[in-house]
């Protein structure tokens, strides 16, 4: 097929060209999905296996994402080009605090922290959308409209697989824009009569790919710990062992993560959380926070099991850090 010459990049809207560009990055979001391996976090939460620790990690690291992008369309408020496209009506953080606490507790922002893939993904919002219009509307462009799009779906598959009524998706809600579809064309519109020159326009279209390719490495890291099942430890259990592990093990909750959680370096640790499938950390290396997650040896049913694989888990990360310090 032969490259488009100027004219057919001329007489083509704008948001058609991003659209078109971005396609394949669409399809190939969600790592398993439609290739043959194990359904990602897409996959499985359409499907109803999904537990709902993956769904809330998901959301989880959704909040630092919007975090940074709405930090930018603060920033672009009023410009002549970007400003448009900043919409109260789209703005996700409230929803996200809001899901984040009916999910978490009232402590929900001590018990998250941004995946390595999502600190990489929010420091490329930073520098992109807080450097040139072109840079925010793509990563606006990237997340809102998938939001009004196949966010519905998503929306509808949480509430059914977890029965919530009265929160956890408040993420999926646009109370602001009744008709969605109607309010994607007039966003497109937009996109087409921006003021962006050629290049400009290039360079928003390669923006938009780029922000696929994080969004793609969040759910990545995502899938490589999704959990076995349900929950075998209800939220008291859970609360118990994470104070434990806190307050009383506080030092030895650091060993583990800088040894079987792979963070060497860490100054510090704490638990937020676990299932049968392994533990939920926060560590801080280089003065930066970052979620991380260390697998037990075998899937665990019974509160009982946890002591003797956290006792496994500090041993092997002693052991671990002994070889790495000689």
């Amino acid at each position: 097929m032969p490259a488009n010459t100027a004219s057919d990049i001329a007489s083509t809207p704008f948001s058609v060209r991003v659209r078109e560009a971005s396609r394949s990055r669409h399809r190939a979001l969600d790592p398993g999905d439609g290739d043959g391996e194990a359904p990602g976090v897409f996959g499985r939460l359409f499907e109803g296996t999904l537990p709902l620790g993956d769904y809330t990690r998901w959301h989880a690291q959704q909040y630092f994402v919007y975090e940074a992008i709405e930090s930018a369309a603060e920033h672009w408020r009023g410009h002549p080009v970007a400003g448009p496209f900043v919409f109260g009506e789209l703005a996700r953080l409230d929803a996200l605090a809001s899901d984040l606490e009916f999910l978490l507790g009232p402590d929900w922002r001590t018990a998250i922290a941004p995946l390595a893939a999502t600190r990489g993904y929010v420091e490329r919002i930073e520098r992109a959308a807080g450097a040139r219009p072109g840079g925010y509307i793509a990563h606006a462009y990237t997340r809102y409209l998938g939001d009004l799009s196949g966010g519905q779906a998503f929306g509808k598959a949480a509430r059914r697989s977890f029965d919530f009524a009265d929160g956890g998706a408040a993420f999926y809600d646009f109370t602001g824009i009744p008709d969605p579809g109607a309010f994607k064309d007039a966003y497109r519109s937009l996109l087409d009569e921006a003021e962006l020159d050629e290049a400009e326009r290039e360079d928003l279209i390669d923006e938009v790919l780029t922000a696929y390719d994080h969004n793609g490495s969040v759910l990545a890291a995502l899938a490589s710990h999704l959990s076995e099942g349900e929950n075998p430890f209800g939220p008291d259990v859970v609360a118990a062992v994470r104070r434990h592990m806190n307050e009383d093990h506080a030092a030895d909750t650091l060993v583990m993560c800088r040894g079987l959680g792979g963070r060497p370096e860490a100054t510090a640790a704490r638990m937020t959380g676990l299932d049968g499938s392994g533990g939920d950390y926060v560590v801080t290396v280089g003065g930066v926070e970052e979620a991380i997650r260390i697998p037990w040896g075998r899937t665990l049913t019974e509160r009982a099991e946890i002591r003797p694989e956290v006792v496994r888990i500090f041993t092997e990360s002693q052991e671990a850090l002994r070889h790495t310090d000689r």
